[in-house]
């Protein structure tokens, strides 16, 4: 890479870093302090504030990374500095100029890049920047954030300045024998801000100082928010005077501070009855006996206005230089400390609330418990959690993109916030997940008003980014000190609570009991057994046949997974299948069944059965996985040779329910590949009929639900009739599952249903007995022959 240009001013700027005197100094905390936080707010591996020497680049601060020094001529924080903007590399190997750097092509193998100059007296000393080993997009609310922390750097590095100024002052004091009154105010007020106390008793000091060393004075301190100035310290001002201005808009004509603020330049105004900024308040200034107003606006490093600070006269009165100079610098001071409480209130809340919605964090939210808690405790009373989960949060993100999730959970914050008291806690962990802590509660009429307001608000619909999107949550509740006495088991307790609202249909609330304790320890002792099963070859799988039933032929067959756990004997994969989908570990299973299901058909259809074709039940996750997507079957079948007329996917109506164009596409690929589709427990769902125009079917399954309960005069007869006729001149071919009795099976077979599945015929087979099934079949041509060893029974002719 070729060295950054050099700047014009560049050996004054080396100068002016040199007068810091922070070269070669060891690491410190408020520094560090800002690097890690500089790392966490843009989710980097790396930060660090350096400083530009004359030919190197010198570390003050790093994080997740040991140097001390480079040569300048390899800096990437070299250009920064000749930036007046953030210096952004969103991706190095797509920048001619720096793909070639040491630092891309060798550890640590950067990729992106984002760095802010770091300023003092304007000359660009040194940077503060993030880096990383992946390409990431900088947006202009990270580089607003970037320029913040660039501006808690350099409030450190003025602190720095100042109290060195303020021990040369002292020691110049000293020789003086302390006879500068200026000297001596500024000094104890400067001590002040070194020692960090709070930002009011500084200011109050800086009023009083000068008022008790210039008499006939009284000083006012006013800060600015939202374009409106505030009462910062002002004792000796009226206080029906304080109370009038407080809160003043800045403008044009808005008296001496309000003028001041608005227009960033020092106002004054020799004699307020006679002005016209104080037309407005010519009666109030003579009710408090002022003549006079000088108004110096107090600026941040970056220039940006934070407040005003004004000297009063009782007369009229003009300012002379000395004065002049005095309010100028009282000024800088007064920013000084103003910026300090500023970066600290920045850093802590940073670290205490959630930057997307601004509610409370973990952090915070575990003390507010705390002390709810302790006041519970004292007043007799009880405190609710609630543990909140958005329902279908995922889906939301995936379909419509994170923009719109992110917009979501803002909006969700709000609506929550709104359901609640002021003294309650809405707090965001993470995800999709909310607490709410409900205090002193002595009825649960309130706290079930409020489950239901907020599950009531988070149903309405949203209006996000031309979108129009449904969301619910599901609600956990747990009481104290009914169900737990400390903060850790009420969360945990919460959030077991919250699963059950999810297995009663979610878009509810549930409140936790013992019993609920006690299957979330079987629940988690499960999941781990899974993943041991996964591991240790505990799964395994079954296979029923599908009976052609026109001819009593078995050509087809459904894979089934079955689970041998070691100590609790063979589980139903109604206990595993629900958790499996819930943790992901679904994917890892079909991926498992998929793999035996090719082994075993390719074996058969060379040995026993050349046109046997198996099913796979598909879970909608696997649809959906951007890591792990079902259509890498596609690419498993020709590796491993498996014809696709071999395998059939089946799909249940929940897959097309929440289906996009990108669930529909893969379903294409897989018919297109040659591999069937077959539609499982056809009927149970919603709009069944529009799926069969929009997806691609090659069969249906009439759900056993129909089948069971079929007789000559049921209504369900009448519905598989239905079913058959319209899926016959759809072209697609019907499978009628559970059947178990001949009457069953004669009413199908009559209505021109082709193929049967179910226990009047085979239960599921395990792989030996599958097999020996297929050697009986293969054994023999004659129709009557295979009725007779496979049992099936037919129409009589």
């Amino acid at each position: 890479m070729k060295p950054a240009p050099r700047p014009d001013n560049d050996s004054m700027r080396v100068n002016a870093l040199h007068q810091l005197n922070i070269l070669d100094t060891k690491a410190e905390e408020r520094f560090d302090r800002i690097t890690r936080l500089a790392a966490h707010t843009f989710d980097c591996q790396f930060s660090s504030i350096s400083f530009i020497d004359s030919e190197r680049q010198w570390y003050k601060s790093v994080f997740n990374f040991d140097a001390t020094e480079l040569s300048r001529d390899i800096s990437f924080c070299a250009y920064t500095i000749t930036n007046n903007d953030v210096f952004v590399i969103n991706d190095t190997h797509k920048d001619d100029n720096f793909k070639d750097s040491e630092f891309v092509t060798e550890a640590p193998l950067l990729r992106f890049y984002a760095g802010i100059k770091i300023s003092i007296n304007n000359y660009h000393v040194g940077s503060l920047c993030v880096f990383d080993t992946a390409p990431k997009q900088f947006s202009s609310t990270d580089k607003r954030a970037l320029q913040d922390l660039a501006s808690m750097v350099e409030s450190e590095l003025q602190k720095e300045v100042l109290t060195q100024a303020a021990e040369a002052m002292k020691r110049y004091q000293e020789q003086l024998d302390k006879t500068q009154k200026l000297t001596r105010v500024r000094n104890t007020i400067l001590e002040k801000i070194v020692n960090a106390e709070s930002l009011h008793s500084v200011l109050m000091d800086i009023v009083k100082a000068i008022e008790s060393e210039y008499h006939n004075q009284k000083c006012s301190i006013l800060l600015l928010k939202d374009n409106c100035l505030y009462s910062g310290a002002a004792p000796s001002l009226p206080d029906f005077y304080n109370q009038a201005i407080d809160g003043v808009e800045i403008g044009l004509g808005q008296g001496s501070c309000g003028t001041a603020a608005f227009t960033g330049n020092r106002t004054v105004v020799e004699d307020i009855s006679t002005h016209p900024y104080w037309a407005a308040w010519v009666d109030l200034a003579t009710q408090a006996q002022l003549g006079a107003c000088w108004s110096q606006p107090i600026k941040a490093a970056n220039g940006r206005v934070l407040g005003t600070f004004a000297i009063y006269h009782p007369k009229a009165a003009t300012p002379t230089k000395d004065e002049l100079a005095r309010i100028e610098m009282f000024a800088n001071v007064a920013s000084i400390a103003i910026e300090r409480q500023k970066s600290s209130d920045l850093i802590w809340h940073q670290a205490n609330f959630d930057e997307l919605t601004q509610l409370p964090n973990r952090n915070i939210m575990g003390e507010h418990l705390k002390k709810a808690l302790e006041a519970a405790k004292r007043n007799k009373t009880q405190v609710a959690v609630m543990f909140l989960d958005l329902d279908n949060f995922k889906d939301i993100n995936d379909t419509l993109g994170h923009g719109v999730g992110d917009a979501l959970l803002i909006d969700c914050a709000k609506r929550i916030s709104g359901c609640v008291r002021h003294k309650d806690t809405v707090a965001r962990l993470g995800g999709d997940e909310f607490v709410i802590i409900l205090n002193d509660i002595t009825e649960f009429s309130g706290l079930e008003k409020t489950a239901q307001k907020i599950l009531k608000a988070i149903e309405q619909p949203y209006h996000l980014q031309s979108e129009i999107v449904h969301s619910s949550a599901s609600i956990g509740i747990t009481i104290y000190p009914d169900d737990a006495e400390d903060v850790a088991s009420l969360l945990k307790n919460a959030d077991q609570a919250m699963y059950g609202a999810k297995d009663i249909g979610k878009n509810n609330y549930h409140y936790y009991t013992k019993s609920m304790r006690n299957a979330a320890l079987k629940r988690m002792t499960l999941i781990a057994d899974l993943r041991h099963a996964i591991e240790h070859d505990e799964l395994f799988l079954v296979y029923q046949p599908i009976v052609n039933m026109t001819n009593g032929r078995i050509n087809k067959a459904e894979a089934l997974i079955r689970w041998q756990h070691p100590t609790r004997g063979l589980i139903c994969p109604d206990d595993f299948i629900p958790i499996a989908e819930e943790t992901g570990l679904i994917i890892d299973i079909s991926n498992w069944v998929f793999d035996r299901v090719c082994r075993d058909v390719m074996f058969w259809r060379k040995t026993l059965c050349p046109d046997l074709q198996l099913s796979i039940n598909t879970s909608p996750i696997h649809y959906t996985d951007p890591d792990r997507c079902i259509t890498q079957w596609l690419e498993r079948m020709l590796v491993s040779r498996t014809p696709p007329q071999a395998i059939t996917l089946e799909i249940t109506e929940n897959l097309l329910m929440d289906a996009n164009a990108s669930v529909s596409n893969k379903l294409f690929q897989f018919r297109q590949a040659g591999v069937d589709i077959a539609l499982d427990d056809f009927g149970t769902g919603y709009s069944s009929i529009s799926y069969l125009k929009k997806y691609p079917t090659d069969f249906l399954k009439i759900d056993k639900s129909f089948v069971h309960s079929m007789s000559e005069v049921s209504n369900d007869k009448v519905l598989c009739e239905a079913i058959i006729v319209m899926a016959k001149k759809l072209g697609i071919e019907v499978i009628a599952e559970g059947i178990e009795t001949e009457e069953q099976h004669y009413i199908l077979q009559k209505m021109g249903c082709k193929y049967g599945q179910g226990y009047l015929f085979f239960k599921p087979l395990k792989y030996e007995d599958f097999n020996a099934l297929l050697e009986k079949s293969a054994s023999t041509n004659d129709k009557s022959t295979m009725r007779s060893s496979c049992d099936i029974p037919r129409l009589p002719t």
